[in-house]
């Protein structure tokens, strides 16, 4: 009804009309027809006002029905009105397909027993109290239409009468919403979450918090714990004078640091160049010596929109002493280490130069004897001699490599190397060891193999001598064949010795272990060389009856002529004629200075021998016409770099020097030549390496 304010006044009016009419009755008692009439007319007269007003509200419901239909057809909510006693629909409206997937025109009956036998809606209208206005429940829902789980929110508004109870049932898709509200609740509750254990970690790690704005220079300070009160009490206000009496608390040294940190100005730089990363500085408090309180601030920027900062300190007292005490220790380690690493240079230096001073005599000397005539069989001895000092060397130069040392590891050395060389070195050496032994010892090499290789000729004599010794020292009879041939490939060869001697051979389990150790000797050394050159080690054997070692490695070829075309005497190619040529040589050691010049012999050159740096100086003085150069580092007095150093200052003075040095530790060479000598010639000397040296500084310039 849409006015209830004129039904009720009429109906009112009507009440009072009968009232009054029973109040007067016993006064138209006398007239009881005219009161019948009047007493009709009031009754019609009121029914057809009702009447009217029924059917006026009737038409105003009708008009609104079509507009409430229309609207709810296209809005996600669907409206249901349900006759409880009778369990009919009353009302359903049409958008239940799509918004449930449920078809309008299936029986109203059976729509009604898809929505109030949800057990949880059914729960709830069972417990409805009658007092509370509807009840609701979000509830999970299959949609049979698009076969997919959605969440809807049902209300239900009950309500009786005298004789009937009805349900208004509202129902709304409400996935999207129940998904941002989990979203929204588990994002909470993370950062809920995140938040205090944020709180606890810097409550616990820190013990002071600054907050500052950067904008307008204000400031909060407090604490997380009460025990320090390491810039006095907590405060708030303007951060260049809070900074001020923060600074008084800390030690003076360190306030220009803490000052240049933490200042207004430094903080706006960093967010004016968007340099957003956490700093830390480092201070100690108080100016006394029992009260070396150390802390440490950590500045973070929160936000570039507000530009907030967060300084967070914490005592690191404990810490700073600890790291304070290992660097003393480290330090004081590090000045022992750097005694004794000069110790042992120097210690390495002296047995090098020791040792190799009358090493290069005994070859130098051997070398110009091999080139007198002589017996062949005194020829044959001072050629093993020249062979076992060059071994000597090897050797030497092996155990004096300070990285070698240092780092407990072999290095790869590549040069280029005369297969020819080589081999007779290794047989040179096998032979001495196999002494009395009743054995035939067999090389056989490939004809076609090239004469010059480059690659790490030491480690493969070394690995090929292991192997030869091994087989010498478990042959007692019969023979060893040492067999090398090469295969070629491009610029490469692949170059295989294979050792088979007829001795013990060794048992397969032995082999096994052989090959799976990392052993020191023997058979583990050869190993050990073969990995590093990336070579191939194979073994074969068969107890009592032989041996037989092969391995293998790819070597660059420099030099392809033929072994069988090389000629023994080749190494007078090495010599040139250098008539009319002036060398001076300067060495404290008198038969070093006779073995030079010896070795020089053959290149028919002037040379000039002096004793002394000093003696150098005044001579270069009074004559200074050489065309070379060759001078000893390690001389009393003058050493080679005082002498070299003190010739340079001399006017005019552009005569090549070159070093004659026993110091052949790793960087040595660099060490002289940054120094200005123009080469480095080490002892013993090398023919190769003198000829080299004598090419490029007196043969060139020969007219």
């Amino acid at each position: 009804m849409k006015n209830k304010k004129e039904f009720i006044l009429i109906l009112l009016l009507f009440v009072m009309l009968v009232y009054f009419y029973l109040e007067n009755f016993t006064n138209v008692l006398n007239n009881k027809i005219s009161s019948n009439i009047v007493l009709v007319f009031i009754i019609i007269l009121g029914l057809y006002a009702i009447k009217t007003l029924l059917f006026k509200d009737n038409y105003s419901i009708k008009g609104e029905s079509k507009l409430f239909n229309s609207l709810v057809e296209n809005a996600d909510t669907v409206y249901i009105m349900i006759n409880d006693k009778n369990k009919e629909v009353i009302y359903l409206s049409k958008n239940i397909s799509e918004v449930l997937g449920i078809d309008y025109n299936k029986n109203k009956n059976e729509i009604l027993y898809q929505i109030l036998n949800i057990p949880v809606i059914k729960s709830e209208l069972d417990s409805w109290d009658r007092n509370t206005k509807y009840v609701s429940q979000m509830i999970e829902y299959d949609n049979p239409k698009y076969n997919y789980q959605m969440w809807i929110k049902v209300k239900i508004f009950p309500f009786e009468d005298k004789n009937n109870k009805y349900y208004i049932i509202e129902v709304l898709d409400a996935t999207k919403d129940h998904e941002r509200q989990h979203l929204l609740i588990s994002q909470a509750s993370d950062i809920k979450s995140r938040e205090i254990q944020l709180n606890q970690i810097t409550a616990a790690s820190y013990d002071v918090e600054i907050d500052i704005n950067v904008v307008n220079n204000s400031y909060d300070l407090k604490y997380f714990k009460f025990d320090n009160m390491y810039f006095g009490e907590a405060r708030k206000g303007n951060y260049n004078e809070g900074l001020k009496e923060i600074l008084s608390y800390i030690n003076d040294g360190d306030k220009d640091e803490v000052y240049n940190k933490l200042c207004i100005k430094n903080l706006k730089e960093h967010f004016e160049k968007y340099e957003l990363d956490s700093f830390t500085v480092r201070y100690r408090i108080g100016n006394e010596i029992k009260n070396n309180t150390w802390l440490e601030s950590t500045v973070f920027f929160l936000s570039k929109q507000n530009n907030r900062v967060s300084i967070l300190t914490k005592n690191v007292t404990e810490n700073a002493e600890s790291i304070r005490e290992q660097n003393v220790l480290l330090q004081n380690a590090l000045n022992d280490t750097r005694i004794a690493s000069k110790a042992k240079s120097d210690l390495i230096q002296t047995i090098s130069h020791d040792i190799r001073t009358p090493l290069t005599n005994i070859m130098g000397l051997s070398e110009t004897i091999l080139n007198k005539k002589i017996p062949e069989d005194i020829k044959e001895d001072i050629n093993n001699i020249n062979i076992s000092s060059n071994e000597v060397l090897d050797i030497i130069d092996g155990l004096i490599d300070t990285k070698n040392i240092e780092k407990a590891l072999i290095k790869k050395e590549e040069k280029q190397y005369s297969i020819l060389k080589m081999f007779k070195k290794i047989e040179t050496s096998s032979k001495e060891y196999l002494g009395n032994k009743a054995i035939k010892l067999n090389f056989n090499l490939d004809k076609n193999l090239p004469v010059v290789l480059f690659g790490d000729y030491k480690r493969i004599t070394q690995a090929i001598l292991n192997i030869i010794n091994n087989s010498i020292k478990y042959t007692d009879e019969g023979e060893i064949n040492v067999n090398v041939r090469g295969e070629k490939k491009d610029k490469f060869v692949n170059l295989t010795v294979e050792v088979a001697d007829t001795g013990i051979g060794i048992e397969e389990k032995k082999l096994e272990k052989i090959m799976n150790s990392d052993g020191n000797t023997g058979i583990g050394t050869v190993k050990k060389f073969v990995e590093l050159l990336d070579g191939k080690l194979e073994i074969e054997s068969k107890v009592g009856e032989y041996t037989k070692v092969t391995i293998s490695f790819v070597q660059k070829i420099l030099e392809d002529n033929k072994v069988r075309t090389m000629i023994d005497n080749n190494k007078n190619a090495l010599e040139f004629d250098l008539t009319g040529k002036r060398v001076l040589i300067v060495d404290d050691n008198k038969l070093n200075l006779k073995v030079t010049s010896r070795l020089l012999e053959p290149y028919h050159l002037e040379t000039v021998l002096l004793e002394s740096g000093e003696e150098c100086i005044d001579y270069i003085k009074e004559q200074n016409n050489f065309d070379l150069i060759m001078l000893d580092q390690m001389m009393p007095g003058l050493d080679g770099m005082t002498t070299l150093s003190k010739l340079k200052e001399m006017p005019g003075f552009n005569t090549p020097v070159v070093v004659l040095t026993a110091d052949v530790v790793s960087g040595q060479k660099e060490k002289y030549l940054n120094h200005g000598f123009e080469d480095y010639i080490s002892k013993p000397i090398d023919k190769k390496e003198l000829s080299r040296v004598l090419k490029k500084f007196v043969k060139d310039n020969n007219n």
